[in-house]
């Protein structure tokens, strides 16, 4: 049997930026495959010393990221009520690393990963490349402007080093077991 590598558009007003969403789905769904069979002890593990970044807070991290660059970066405007309630914590702790989530379950994280990824292809798939590719500074006074193009670049990039991540805590992890 042969396999097909290729990318296949998803739906988008314009293929150029289903193929952007093709590749944004497709990490995640590599990452996802990582952590299938991740239980809460090791969602909470923070590596051997205890001071890593948990897979937990990983999966979490990496859904507050994505809306924020929709929301704060592209949209320029604060996160509705109902992004809120899915995201309850901040992005980050008071020293600024990313916030440690815990005592939280596989299928709650993967209900938030899938939550926040159809509120953002509810409105990428809108566009039309004119707003693809338009530049919009921050709502937080940032000093860089950014395209959602270049932001969905970002958000593969971003989520393919967090998979890195979690692969390498599950490497070590599963040493540890034996």
């Amino acid at each position: 049997m042969t396999s097909e590598l290729k990318i296949d558009p998803l739906e988008a007003r314009d293929p150029e930026i289903g193929r952007w969403l093709w590749a944004l789905a497709e990490v995640r769904q590599r990452m996802l495959r990582l952590v299938q069979d991740c239980d809460l002890q090791l969602l909470d593990w923070r590596g051997p010393d205890g001071r890593e970044n948990s897979i937990g807070s990983l999966l979490y991290h990496i859904a507050i990221v994505e809306l924020s660059w929709l929301y704060l970066d592209l949209l320029r405007q604060e996160f509705p009520p109902e992004v809120n309630e899915l995201l309850p914590i901040p992005m980050a702790d008071e020293e600024g690393n990313v916030s440690q989530v815990s005592d939280m379950s596989l299928t709650e994280h993967l209900n938030r990963l899938h939550a926040t990824r159809e509120i953002a292809f509810s409105i990428f798939q809108k566009m039309d490349l004119p707003e693809w590719r338009r530049l919009r500074p921050p709502v937080n006074e940032q000093n860089y402007e950014t395209t959602p193009e270049w932001a969905i670049f970002h958000l593969i990039e971003h989520e393919a080093g967090h998979a890195f991540q979690i692969s390498s805590l599950l490497r070590r992890w599963n040493r540890l077991q034996v």
